[in-house]
């Protein structure tokens, strides 16, 4: 019960927070991307969504193959204890036209960033609602954002995300 509960706590917390974050300095990195965003706010919906595949919040997610099965020649048996790494998924040449590129208006997204099937993240809609609101908001009040100075990346083996990420920017008046 205490995993199932750490889950709960880390994907409707710790995910979110860096998906807003890593998507921030991503947004930042690609100034064309922002760009594009702050002149077509339409656009929010994909960027939110590429934000997800480019940041994916988790490094990995443990699991048991519940079958024997062959994969690019490696053979998975029942049983055995296999690790997704989410960053790796989502940057699959095989899935994603241009994998390294940051574009807002990737189409189609099949991105793993909240799991597949029935381990799916319970959460996403609400995560995407969160991400989609911290950017309208932000961009709406504070268009001028920008990096300042290097981000400071949070050490953990399971948790893809920023600890600090030092900005500047026009106050509102």
């Amino acid at each position: 019960m205490y995993k199932r509960q750490f889950l709960l706590i880390v994907a409707g917390n710790e995910t979110t927070r860096n998906g807003i974050s890593g998507g921030l300095q991503a947004l930042c990195q690609h100034p064309e991307e922002k760009a594009k965003l702050i002149a077509d706010m339409s656009l929010i919906d994909s960027a939110v969504e590429e934000i997800c595949r480019w940041t994916s919040p988790l490094h990995h997610m443990s699991r048991e193959a519940t079958a024997d099965v062959m994969i690019r020649g490696k053979q998975i048996k029942k049983g055995d204890r296999v690790i997704m790494w989410y960053l790796s998924a989502n940057r699959d040449e095989d899935l994603f036209e241009d994998p390294y590129k940051f574009d807002i208006q990737r189409t189609p997204n099949e991105h793993l960033a909240f799991g597949i099937g029935e381990h799916f993240c319970l959460g996403a809609g609400f995560a995407r609602k969160e991400i989609r609101v911290m950017f309208e908001e932000l961009f709406r009040r504070f268009p001028d954002i920008e990096l300042d100075g290097d981000p400071e990346r949070l050490r953990s083996n399971f948790i893809n995300g920023v600890k600090h990420l030092p900005v500047r920017y026009t106050p509102e008046r």
